[in-house]
């Protein structure tokens, strides 16, 4: 990956609505109200040494309150570290076992279940949209496959005038009204634009064809089978507070706001979990698992070049092997999940605070690769 390249992609790629920096009601607590916390130690001495300094210098260069790292390989956890404070109230620290919620990192559950679909035989990729939301005004040009892919000119939802009213809560019905009514970008097909709308509309289909909600098909067709204990739709007792600028209290809005776009909760082993689960064909067949993270190759709307994104996933090359990534921001939270697609070698980066710029924390994993996997210490990871 060459964040030079990148940066400008990740600007559509953030899931954060306009208003993210509204505080809620209480007290704030600031990083010098409580005590400095010890400095990390592990046995992994190298791993450690690999990855502490680095995930340090990018919380103070953030101002970021917590963070929870893992690297891992076929699932299997090399290092995992908890840095920072999980409640600036409470004085408690991260701990490398509590969840975040991850944003859009959601995306890559709701394309992969999209994709068991196809393989049960329930739905086609390339039949319309209109195929299964028949009651909305959806284009008939489009298709899942350009929702999957980013491809189908949907305006994001996240930008609209009545996103704000929408914080406490709002019926799917409204959302996708609104979707389907707005104006094209670009007529479907023809370029690459990230969209919130695409996986949202996505999320409504997995619904239509199964007949039960998101939150249920995804805890019984991915979350139970994968052993995914910590990953969920609802925010779980016990995950790290949120946190905005400041930092003040940041505000979790409700879930339907977000839904099958990134409104899920994880913590970092449960998506190297599902990182090895993805590339071992414990989700969907190998060869559909091939098509999920092949890009669509078409041009970025409006400046050309070809989209890496594929569904759910960005392709890239890192340290020279092939990977996929996906980054997510909510309100309050920020997450990254990417993985090397030869061997299974994985990190995974998430913080209760939104970051401050637009690349850090994919700056911050391509450092985290670079130095596991460029040390003769600790190469032999990767």
């Amino acid at each position: 990956m060459k964040s030079s390249y990148l940066a400008g992609l990740l600007l559509g790629i953030l899931l954060s609505a306009g208003w993210g920096l509204i505080a809620c009601g209480g007290s704030n607590h600031t990083l010098n109200s409580c005590p400095p916390l010890s400095p990390p130690s592990s046995s992994n001495g190298s791993l450690a040494a690999a990855v502490d300094p680095l995930v340090l210098s990018e919380m103070k260069a953030q101002g970021l309150v917590g963070v929870a790292v893992a690297v891992a390989k076929n699932g299997k956890i090399l290092y995992t570290q908890g840095y920072g404070y999980a409640n600036l109230a409470t004085c408690q620290a991260v701990q490398p076992s509590m969840d975040f919620q991850i944003g859009s990192v959601t995306k890559q559950f709701t394309a992969a279940a999209v994709l068991q679909l196809q393989n049960a035989g329930k739905l086609n990729l390339d039949d319309t949209v209109l195929t299964y939301l028949p009651n909305y005004a959806f284009d008939p040009r489009l298709t899942l496959r350009m929702l999957l892919t980013q491809t189908s000119g949907l305006p994001n939802y996240l930008d609209f005038p009545d996103v704000s009213s929408w914080v406490n809560g709002v019926s799917e019905q409204t959302v996708l009204t609104q979707i389907a009514q707005a104006p094209l970008i670009f007529a479907p097909g023809s370029y690459y634009a990230y969209s919130n709308s695409n996986y949202y509309v996505l999320g409504s289909v997995i619904e239509a064809v199964s007949s039960v909600t998101y939150p249920s098909y995804m805890a019984s067709n991915i979350f139970q089978p994968v052993g995914l204990s910590s990953t969920s739709y609802l925010q779980p007792a016990g995950a790290a507070s949120p946190y905005t600028q400041g930092p003040s209290p940041g505000l979790i809005p409700d879930p339907s706001l977000y839904f099958s776009a990134g409104a899920l909760w994880s913590n970092v082993q449960d998506l190297a979990t599902w990182d090895a689960a993805l590339l071992n064909g414990k989700v969907i067949p190998p060869g559909l698992f091939s098509v999920m993270v092949t890009p669509s190759g078409l041009p970025i709307y409006p400046q050309g070049g070809a989209s890496p994104y594929a569904m759910g996933w960005v392709d890239a090359t890192e340290v020279g092997h092939p990977s996929v990534w996906h980054n997510g921001e909510t309100a309050a939270y920020t997450s990254f999940n990417g993985v090397f697609l030869d061997d299974g070698f994985s990190v995974i980066v998430l913080t209760n605070m939104p970051v401050k710029e637009d690349t850090p924390l994919l700056n911050l994993e391509q450092q985290l690769m670079q130095s596991i996997c460029t040390s003769s210490a600790t190469a032999g990871n990767c």
